[in-house]
């Protein structure tokens, strides 16, 4: 026990050295203990990702060992996973001194590690707005259905995988057959498992698809079945393997990504009451099943049923709302254009030859004006900004205005941003500016 104590109390003298020489450090919840020494804040910050799938005890450790932390999760998606029934978790927090009502947010079974941060005063959560992953047809079902459409779709749609003539977005074969009970394990369509079949050889045999493709379904059961079916099946299974072909729930899916998901929804009339209750009360699951697919989602099940079965996430998903494109028409008296300077901006350019269109779409966004050449590979934006919008109180430019121009410039786009003032002052001076980066490949 010395020598293991000498041994403990080196190790903790050279942690400094040590965090030096590897200042990043990459674990688990479960393995920090075998990875890093128990020393208490070796770290200025831990950062520890998907918290909202990560209960309370086992991130302790991790908290331990830092200075400061930040958790980064999302509560519209997975939960993390318990065994622990109320009675049993409400005996433990009464052995820990736990039991009062403030203390019932330590729960372990309804309190995530991100529900707690989230849910404590001193902390705000900070919202990512911007998502890269989904077409944007697909995107606005969780934009409107999860999050309050406060989400921008920033998709660069061009890079978008897509099965021969199939569009992006959502899509559906309607299927209205019986759902049979499969006891616990929820519920089966033998229908369903057909269409899904047959999509999955459509899409791979038919027409060769390069992309990937992945199957999900809220019940196991369905998953294992439709599984077997796909595998056992007349599909090559390179072709499978080539496709990296997942067929799971949603938690199977969760961090995963798929160019196709088709959707096993295995709901509809005359399903058991346990199971409607589930898929009513498992929204976030729909959410993480849904936001999977990058170009498409194909889903397969009753849409009538779906449309009428009072469930939002459900509903929704039958009658997708399409993204709305933010229009100027007849909303400002200088419609097409947004203010007096962006449309006098606009008729100088047109009397100069150029061509500038307002309101043009890139990457989830709207460009104030745009002058595009294909043919000469000339993508200009040009942004015409006021004081009230784009300057903060000190007068600094607002920071979402430079984070817009890296993901506009990431497309490939000049960017050229003008104070109002500048061009009521000096408009010649502007529109110079402007020819000259138009007329450079002349």
């Amino acid at each position: 026990m010395a020598l293991k104590r000498i041994v403990l109390n080196e190790l903790v003298d050279q942690v400094p050295l040590l965090v030096k020489k590897f200042p990043s450090w990459a674990v688990t919840n479960l393995s920090v203990g075998s990875k890093t020494p128990l020393v208490q804040a070796m770290f200025d910050l831990a950062i520890i990702d998907e918290a909202s799938q990560c209960d309370i005890a086992s991130a302790i450790p991790i908290l331990f060992r830092a200075k400061r932390a930040a958790v980064v999760g999302d509560p519209n998606q997975l939960k993390h996973v318990h065994n622990l029934t109320l009675p049993k978790d409400s005996l433990f927090r009464k052995k820990a001194g736990l039991s009062d009502f403030r203390s019932q947010r330590f729960s372990y079974r309804e309190t995530s590690l991100y529900d707690l941060f989230a849910q404590t005063n001193s902390v705000r959560p900070h919202m990512l707005r911007d998502t890269y992953r989904s077409s944007s047809g697909i995107a606005e079902y969780s934009n409107s259905v999860f999050y309050d459409g406060v989400l921008r779709v920033a998709t660069d749609e061009n890079n978008l995988v897509l099965p021969k003539g199939t569009k992006a977005g959502i899509h559906w074969t309607d299927v209205a057959g019986e759902i049979r009970s499969a006891g616990r394990s929820g519920c089966v369509s033998d229908r369903e498992i057909e269409q899904v079949y047959d999509l999955v050889y459509t899409i791979l045999v038919k027409n060769n698809f390069a992309g990937s493709v992945g199957v999900v379904t809220p019940f196991r059961i369905q998953a294992n079945r439709l599984r077997d079916k796909i595998y056992e099946g007349d599909i090559p299974h390179t072709l499978l393997q080539n496709a990296e072909v997942v067929i799971d729930t949603s938690h199977g899916f969760q961090g995963d990504e798929k160019d196709v998901m088709i959707f096993s929804l295995c709901s509809g009339p005359g399903m058991p009451d346990g199971s409607r209750f589930f898929i009513r009360d498992s929204a976030n699951l729909f959410n993480v099943a849904v936001s999977r697919a990058r170009a498409v989602l194909h889903v397969v099940g009753n849409k009538d049923w779906a449309i009428n079965s009072n469930i939002t996430h459900i509903s929704a998903l039958a009658a997708p709302v399409e993204e709305k494109a933010r229009t100027t028409e007849n909303s400002t008296p200088w419609s097409p254009y947004e203010s007096p300077w962006e449309k006098r901006l606009a008729e100088e350019l047109i009397a100069k030859g150029m061509n500038p269109i307002p309101q043009y779409p890139v990457s989830g966004r709207r460009l104030d004006l745009a002058l595009v050449d294909k043919d000469r590979g000339i993508y200009i934006d040009l942004e015409v900004d006021g004081d009230q919008y784009h300057r903060n109180p000190d007068g600094s430019r607002k920071k979402d205005d430079l984070w817009r121009d890296i993901t506009v410039q990431g497309h490939g786009w000049q960017v050229k941003r003008f104070w109002v003032y500048r061009l009521k002052e000096n408009m010649t001076e502007c529109i110079s500016e402007i020819e000259s980066a138009w007329r450079k490949h002349d």
